[in-house]
């Protein structure tokens, strides 16, 4: 069959199948990726698309399967840090899937965020993703009467039918503080961010268990903002009153930007004095540290691309709900090893 450059436009899956010489049924299996094909016929088949840069009639094809190939993305995160990579997990995800993403901001009211939802539910998505800049809960999407699929990513929903994806950060806590302590810390603080945030509570909580175990004194955190305006000024104070401390675990990279400054100017070696470890590995700030921050990362990415697997298979009618806890991992940076990085 020869297809001239002006015909390409009206290809239909009818000439692709004539092309390849194989059935539509057969075609219509390798674009939609379901069916038992050989090898061999689904290589025949997409090079043939690929030759013709056929494009599937979305349409029909949403018809066909009762399928729109979109979903919804609702964020509250305004300044994008964590709500981006996980973004960026969700469509690497989705686009082996042919699935396209809406993404709407819903930072604002509760009246803009239900008229997000109620837009997406108008175009027929397959399914909506949440996503937060804080994993605090929150209240589920009102959706009783639609039944359409969610999943809570980096946002907490205090519902045992819903399915949450969320950083470990109990997980996280622990290996920061278990990190200092095998690095030869015995008196580790925290200087976290705002007591009642949960990721702030999983951590200490976290911590308290790793020094327990090594019968180590677990003191309270030192609470604030996260910025590097606290991490400076409770390290000041820790200072002054435990002149002992060898260890700081900082609730962010940023807040442990200004535990390096604090630690600097009181004349502290790091990390052969205090050996100083954050979280978030946020490489702007962590590489602007000296020494070198290491830090705790949550692998955002990672965690959008469970999301994203996970909401397919609730399209194609798997069961999810729960909680999956997504494990991070420790950046080693100049700032905490005292010892071989091995």
């Amino acid at each position: 069959m020869t297809i001239t450059h002006n015909d390409r436009k009206k290809l239909t899956i009818k000439d692709i199948a004539h092309a390849a010489g194989v059935s539509i049924s057969t075609v219509s299996k390798v674009i939609n990726s379901t069916g038992s094909i050989s090898h061999i016929t689904k290589e025949r088949v997409l090079s043939v698309i690929n030759e013709f840069d056929y494009r599937p009639n979305e349409i029909a094809r949403a018809l066909h399967q009762k399928k729109t190939y979109t979903i919804g993305l609702l964020s509250t995160d305004d300044y994008g840090r964590f709500s981006l990579p996980v973004l960026k997990g969700i469509e690497n995800a989705l686009l082996e899937a042919q699935i396209s993403v809406f993404l709407c901001n819903a930072s604002g009211s509760p009246q803009e965020l239900k008229r997000h939802v109620d837009l997406l539910l108008a175009k027929r998505v397959d399914g909506i993703i949440v996503t937060a800049a804080k994993t605090d809960t929150r209240d589920p999407l009102p959706l009783k009467k639609h039944d359409t699929p969610v999943v809570y990513v980096y946002t907490n929903v205090d519902d045992d039918n819903e399915l949450c994806v969320l950083p470990d950060d109990f997980g996280a806590g622990a290996l920061a503080c278990r990190h200092l302590i095998d690095q030869g810390s015995q008196n580790i603080v925290q200087i976290a961010g705002p007591a009642y945030y949960l990721a702030v509570q999983q951590r200490h909580e976290g911590y308290r268990q790793e020094m327990s175990k090594e019968g180590l004194i677990v003191r309270a955190p030192e609470y604030g903002s996260w910025t590097s305006a606290h991490g400076y000024r409770a390290m000041q104070s820790i200072l002054a009153r435990y002149p002992e401390i060898d260890g700081v675990i900082a609730g962010n990279d940023l807040i442990g930007h200004g535990v390096l400054q604090a630690l600097y100017e009181y004349g502290k070696s790091v990390p052969d004095n205090v050996a100083v470890i954050g979280f978030d590995n946020w490489q702007v700030i962590t590489e602007l540290c000296r020494p070198k921050l290491s830090s705790i990362d949550f692998c955002l990415t990672e965690l959008g691309r469970v999301a994203g697997q996970c909401l397919i298979k609730k399209i194609d009618g798997h069961d999810l709900r729960g909680k999956i806890a997504v494990p991070c991992f420790l950046q080693r940076g100049e700032s905490s090893c005292r010892y071989s990085q091995n």
